[in-house]
């Protein structure tokens, strides 16, 4: 629950400078609005906090050097979205933060006001912190929302043009579709030849002319495959064990395959259909191409809406006022 609320709390709250901020070190003043030595330190270090929860402990040592680089941009960009918000009168109710609230308790299951404080206690945070910084959230998602584009506004001529400039990022492996009917090796040694001779049996009973695969897995198949008719779908080359990639992938349509061994079972596999590897349709892929465009777009225009918020922007950055370890 800690990194959740960690994730979803992104802003510190910095104000205009009040008196009692006035008599700390400055690290940041954007406009009125500036960053203490003491927010800065708490928002490090509630950074690296996050970084020893999810990362590896190999990588955390240079995941920290970088937060601890591109943390004073980070905050700079965000006092500014801030005073943007102010400029184009964007507030946030009350009624906007309970409803954040109430679906953030949904998310996780939180069905009381006790349960909510103790997650809130578990992550270090108070009632007050955590709305605090819902309310920043929102305001942030209010300004993005009116002044970068929303992917709902990207055309089907620029999915089109993006499509067929890298339509082969696109492609789909050669692919398979099969019916199988597994026979489950026993945990008893003594019952192994008895089951291999049941193996060699059904994929006999299997090539037989006139045969319901379907059926015959339905019956005979120790898979949970057998209530679908044996039916395991579709696979992609390289997705199967070796033994059965080779011989799926070296088969026609209708071949009968096995009994194949592997370390648990033995595979008799039908291939109902070759699919060759290929580019899929334009509109099979447009979701996903809107939504690959949206993050790149995203990003790219977000990194743009800074710089101009910083070219109109009285910015003051306290090198001396940041602590090096």
């Amino acid at each position: 629950m800690k990194k959740s609320f960690l994730a979803l709390a992104i802003l510190l709250g910095a104000s205009t400078a009040s008196a009692q901020q006035l008599l700390e070190g400055i690290v940041v003043r954007v406009g009125d609005r500036i960053i203490t030595r003491t927010q800065y330190e708490y928002r490090l270090r509630e950074r690296f906090a996050e970084i020893d929860q999810t990362a590896e402990p190999s990588q955390a040592a240079a995941l920290k050097t970088e937060a601890r680089n591109t943390l004073v941009n980070e905050l700079i960009s965000e006092l500014l979205i801030k005073d943007r918000a102010d400029r184009l009168g964007i507030t946030v109710s009350d009624a906007e933060v309970k409803d954040a609230i109430n679906r953030l308790k949904q998310q996780y299951n939180i069905t009381t006001d006790e349960q909510f404080e103790k997650s809130l206690q578990s992550s270090g945070l108070t009632r007050a912190d955590m709305e605090a910084r819902l309310r920043e959230t929102i305001i942030t998602n209010k300004v993005f929302s009116r002044e970068l584009r929303n992917r709902n506004e990207l055309t089907d001529p620029e999915l089109r043009e993006r499509y067929n400039r890298e339509k082969e990022r696109y492609r789909l492996p050669e692919r398979a579709h099969l019916r199988e009917i597994v026979v489950l090796k026993p945990e008893s040694a003594a019952k192994m030849d008895e089951a291999r001779t049941r193996a060699n049996e059904v994929a006999e009973a299997a090539r037989k002319p006139g045969t319901d695969f379907a059926n015959l897995a339905s019956t005979m198949s120790e898979s949970p495959s057998k209530e679908k008719g044996g039916d395991a779908g579709e696979v992609a080359k390289g997705d199967l064990v070796a033994e059965l990639d080779k011989a799926v992938f070296s088969a026609a349509p209708g071949t009968i395959i096995g009994p194949i061994e592997t370390k648990s079972a033995w595979f008799i596999m039908r291939v109902e259909q070759r699919l060759p590897s290929e580019v899929p349709a334009f509109e099979s892929v447009k979701d996903k191409l809107r939504h690959d465009m949206d993050e790149e777009t995203f990003q790219r225009d977000y990194k743009a809406y800074i710089e101009t918020l910083r070219k109109d922007a009285f910015i003051e950055i306290h090198e001396e006022m940041i602590p090096k370890a």
